[in-house]
């Protein structure tokens, strides 16, 4: 039996803007190959304290793709394992990294996973693009995005963990200027604890 390339991989999300564009490629490529990009498997890497916003925005998402959407609660890696386990067909995760993310200047477009976690290729298509791009991207294609990103966040994590990024606060020093306002990309998790 051949499993169909679309099966073959696995998209990891968690909604962020970088992934947003990951999960709309997949879509764009899929159509363009003449392939049913209906029911992607499509990871995504939940905290207990997720953003309504963004479980709105994930549910949205999952729609319009038309995803098979699989909601893990924990670590990456674990869920990894579980998915693995249940779909051994699986041989790639794409994932919406760039380079400029924690733990990821070393990572080339294709990278095994590391030892010690499920033998899979981790594929990341925008690993060179800048923060720019992304939102460029975003913007000129009318990608729809979570809407937390109008109010000034440019880093997603939780509710505990992230506020709007403080280099987006207006003049009146109250309300926040949306993502893409954001010129200097060193400050892109100036928002994170």
């Amino acid at each position: 039996d051949r499993v169909p390339i679309s099966t073959k991989a696995v998209v990891s999300t968690q909604s962020t803007g970088d992934c947003t564009v990951l999960l709309h490629l997949v879509h764009i490529a899929l159509s363009r190959l003449g392939l049913n990009n209906s029911g992607i498997v499509t990871l995504c890497i939940e905290t207990d304290e997720v953003f309504p916003e963004l479980n709105n925005f994930i549910e949205q998402s999952a729609s319009l793709y038309r995803l098979n959407l699989v909601r893990k609660v924990g670590k990456i890696k674990d869920a990894l394992f579980e998915l693995k386990e249940a779909m051994p067909h699986i041989s790639a995760v794409l994932m919406g990294t760039r380079s400029t993310d924690p733990y990821s200047a070393a990572l080339r477009t294709f990278t095994p996973c590391d030892s010690g976690w499920p033998e899979l290729m981790r594929v990341s298509p925008i690993l060179t693009w800048s923060y720019a791009e992304v939102w460029r991207f975003i913007q000129e294609l009318n990608v729809p995005y979570c809407s937390l990103y109008d109010v000034g966040y440019t880093s997603l994590g939780n509710v505990n963990n992230t506020r709007p990024n403080p280099a987006l606060l207006a003049e009146d020093g109250i309300s926040y200027k949306p993502a893409h306002f954001l010129t200097d990309s060193t400050l892109e998790r100036a928002g994170r604890r």
